[in-house]
């Protein structure tokens, strides 16, 4: 079920509510793309089937809560690419991180964490410069990740051809 409620100028602005169950995500984003007046491309690898109510919701608000249930990510650029997240099994951050970061810009402080996990880094958003101060010991660098980018208002991803991913919310 799909129902637009009003036509914004930004199709991501439009307001939508929408209610699937266990519906394969591929269909779930090309209706939502369809409402729209846009097209959807759907890169390679699996999406895990949606099960979502929401109501009176902008698009792009709805297009997040389908990709956080469908296991995927997505942008606009000359339509809706979306990208499923490859999960390898065999591909794992380190189980645990120390950092001790005193006054450093945000970049440096995803650099530093980047450095102690020895992974690659690539920051595909602007971060602030406004000095971090903090202290970790054997912190689980999942949860250090996610209260980095709740502060820097960023999402991350890990897998093996990208390393460490920071890429901005919508």
């Amino acid at each position: 079920m799909l129902a637009i409620a009003a036509e914004a100028a930004d199709a991501l602005q439009s307001r939508v509510s929408i209610e699937f169950r266990d519906e394969p995500a591929a269909h779930v984003l090309q209706t939502l793309a369809a409402a729209a007046g846009m097209t959807v491309e759907i890169g390679s690898g699996q999406l895990r089937p949606v099960t979502i109510t929401l109501t009176n919701v902008r698009l792009g608000t709805a297009l997040n809560a389908v990709c956080e249930n469908a296991s995927c990510l997505w942008e606009l650029r000359n339509g809706l690419k979306v990208t499923p997240i490859v999960e390898d099994k065999r591909v794992v951050l380190p189980p645990m991180v120390s950092l001790d970061v005193r006054d450093i810009p945000a970049r440096d402080v995803f650099r530093a964490l980047a450095t102690a996990l020895d992974v690659p880094l690539s920051i595909e958003i602007p971060l602030p410069n406004a000095p971090a101060a903090f202290r970790l010991k054997n912190a689980d660098p999942s949860d250090v990740l996610n209260m980095l980018c709740g502060l820097y208002n960023c999402r991350w991803t890990f897998d093996q051809q990208r390393g460490l991913r920071l890429f901005a919310t919508r």
